[in-house]
């Protein structure tokens, strides 16, 4: 299952960190970024990523990689009216059932597969008494905290490539949805069965791409049948995770604390939040103290 994630990155590290080799070229290159065509819909960086939020997906758009935002959760193909009342819940997508699914087959037959991104996602320990949550992230080098942005070292060239955090690619399938006003993208994230890494904490866990090898075979919809995309999916063992506040339990709590670690004995790790505004100010202030000036994480105008 994933039902909340988190991305802080701007978009002109996030293209970076999407950094690949082309067939048959030595150094890196971006995908680029695009806005275009989505209802004006825009990506807003956040550490606590709820569904109906929308968030930066990877696609491939005639043979070359674009990074788009999208909606989370897909919009049936045949929904009528208002794209927010079809009454489904589609954030998730269960690989099980994919290739039968009156919802998923058909975007899956036109080859919309796609790739999620994120630093992390949260997940809940469920027990009698409590509803404990946990982010869940890539082993990164040790270095490099997910909690703390000052640790990232975030840098990029075309013959290293992307030098900083690792970002989870989540394989997923979108659909773009028609209506007077235009047209809509949106997602939803394949999951699976738990391994041991995982089995402890949530039965299912996302189908996550764990080499720059899997994200090209995910997005290779010409050479690799639907069938067999969905047969290499495997779970990861490649993950770290840390208990963390519950005051992420409430989706408008969009604190920078949202990702630190918590301590279990400590009460005030617990401790309710006043919600309102808090989000948005503390990115703001986080974003400030880096390295780059904010303007920097700004996508260029031809891609707006």
């Amino acid at each position: 299952m994933c039902g909340r994630t988190g991305l802080t990155l701007g978009p002109n590290d996030i293209v970076k960190a999407c950094c690949y080799k082309k067939k048959n070229e030595t150094k890196f290159s971006k995908p680029t970024w695009s806005d275009e065509k989505n209802l004006e819909k825009k990506y807003n960086p956040s550490y606590n990523i709820a569904p109906t939020d929308v968030t930066p997906i990877l696609i491939l758009s005639k043979e070359e990689r674009i990074v788009k935002p999208m909606m989370w959760g897909m919009v049936p193909p045949w929904h009528k009216g208002d794209y927010k009342k079809h009454g489904l819940s589609t954030n998730n997508c269960r690989i099980e059932n994919i290739l039968t699914s009156k919802l998923f087959k058909e975007p899956l037959q036109r080859g919309n597969r796609c790739v999620i991104l994120a630093e992390g996602f949260y997940e809940w320990k469920t027990t009698d008494k409590s509803k404990q949550p946990y982010y869940i992230y890539c082993k990164q080098d040790d270095s490099i905290k997910v909690h703390d942005m000052n640790s990232w070292n975030n840098s990029f060239d075309e013959n290293d490539g992307w030098q900083g955090i690792q970002l989870l690619k989540m394989a997923g399938i979108y659909n773009v949805w028609n209506c007077d006003d235009g047209d809509l993208y949106s997602y939803s994230i394949i999951t699976m069965e738990s391994n041991d890494t995982l089995g402890w904490l949530h039965h299912r866990m996302p189908a996550i791409l764990e080499s720059e090898d899997d994200v090209a075979k995910w997005l290779d919809t010409e050479s690799i049948s639907p069938k067999d995309s969905i047969s290499f999916l495997k779970a990861t063992t490649n993950l770290t995770w840390h208990m963390v506040s519950t005051n992420v339990n409430n989706s408008r709590y969009k604190s920078e604390d949202c990702n630190n670690p918590a301590n279990p004995n400590d009460k005030k790790s617990v401790k309710k939040t006043n919600t309102k505004n808090v989000g948005s100010v503390n990115l703001m202030n986080s974003w400030l103290k880096r390295k780059s000036p904010l303007k920097n994480e700004l996508p260029e105008k031809k891609f707006c």
